[in-house]
């Protein structure tokens, strides 16, 4: 697959030298605790499994960078996830990717951080919770793309637990008194400023040139909309194409009628990667959105026991100490952390070396599986 097959502005694109099986793999924000570097390893414990099943979607970087050709027949794959704002962006990206790009692409200025985040967190509350759950087809592409363009510019931007809002009659920005810091609220931070931009608002998809001032009708303004965002978000359209989102509780996706009903995988595998919010007492609360540091433990015991189905291969993300029980019911512990910076791995680089998978006992064995190309 290449830029011309995915984007109609040939000539704003024609020195793209974006590596679509690189980008096709890569999501479009930053995201702790993504699993980008684990994913090699989670592939060869699971095996090309007819039904693949992520219950805490994130930034999807285990199903982004599966190594199985995508989109075919009488294979599936479901994600899902508790935070609608994430989900309503994954679905922007799947069904419209060129508003996505539309709304994502926008020059880093701190007043419009703090107004999209604070529509944003009212949206959620208001109207996405219940629709993006209850409607397999709603979703709100200018959202998306302003909470992509958001959490690339702050990281932790929609944790809702800051002090300013909007006026509701007026729309001005005002200070919640702290005994009405019920109703979600952002933080007045500067935008990240550390590096050259992350996501959405990363280096690579600039598109260079402003014309001459000598030469006022001269057609090589680049466009407020990122001609390479906007391929960037075909592409994953693309690769999402047939992958089922859902939104709301793990368990919801990991029932039996979920995972192995379909009558085309009878005597099919199914493969199911956990990646729950690490323990509350192994880690730092408030990263994300939807943050519940309970949940590892219920999907410990959940793993145990639908781990001893032949049908299932399970991988389960966590610390070191935080799964050993599932050693004594024939798990296999690896440990796959690699140093690449404050977001992969982990929460930080003191806790990566942490990091471990937990296969459980009908999982393939990693040493014998051959690398697989051909994601399109």
């Amino acid at each position: 697959m290449d830029a011309e097959g995915l984007c109609d502005d040939d000539d704003a694109i024609e020195d793209l030298e974006f590596d679509a099986a690189r980008y096709a793999r890569k999501a479009p924000f930053p995201w702790f605790g993504g699993k980008s570097k684990a994913a090699p390893l989670v592939w060869r414990l699971l095996g090309d499994v007819e039904h693949y099943v992520e219950p805490f979607a994130g930034s999807l970087a285990v199903l982004l960078n599966r190594p199985h050709p995508c989109n075919r027949p009488y294979h599936s794959e479901t994600v899902n996830d508790a935070d609608a704002l994430l989900v309503n962006a994954w679905r922007g990206i799947q069904f419209a990717p060129d508003a996505v790009a539309e709304a994502a692409s926008w020059p880093v200025t701190e007043a419009c951080k703090s107004a999209r985040q604070i529509a944003l967190l009212r949206w959620r509350e208001t109207e996405a919770k219940e629709r993006i759950a209850g409607d397999p087809q709603f979703f709100d592409a200018e959202m998306a793309g302003w909470w992509l363009w958001d959490v690339a510019v702050q990281i932790g931007a929609f944790t809702g637990d800051g002090a300013w809002t909007a006026d509701p009659v007026t729309g001005r920005i005002m200070k919640l008194p702290r005994a009405a810091r019920r109703e979600p609220g952002v933080a007045r931070q500067v935008p990240h400023l550390s590096d050259d931009g992350k996501g959405v608002a990363g280096p690579t998809l600039r598109a260079l040139g402003v014309a001459d001032r000598d030469f006022p009708d001269a057609d090589d303004f680049h466009p407020i909309t990122m001609p390479r965002l906007r391929w960037w978000m075909r592409l994953l359209s693309a690769r999402l194409r047939h992958v089922r989102i859902c939104n709301g509780d793990w368990s919801r996706v990991c029932t039996t009628g979920a995972m192995h009903t379909l009558s085309v995988r009878t005597g099919g595998m199914c493969g199911v990667f956990l990646d729950p919010p690490y323990d509350n007492a192994e880690r730092a609360k408030g990263i994300y959105s939807a943050d519940d540091g309970s949940v590892a433990a219920a999907c410990r015991a959940w793993a145990i026991k639908a781990g001893k189905d032949p049908r299932n291969r399970i991988v389960l993300a966590g610390y070191d100490v935080e799964h050993r029980e599932l050693l004594e019911h024939g798990w296999r512990e690896y440990e796959w952390y690699e140093r690449d910076g404050l977001l992969t791995g982990g929460i930080n680089k003191a806790s990566g070396p942490r990091e471990r998978l937990w296969a459980s006992p009908h999982c393939l064995l990693p040493d014998t599986q051959p690398e697989q190309l051909g994601l399109f």
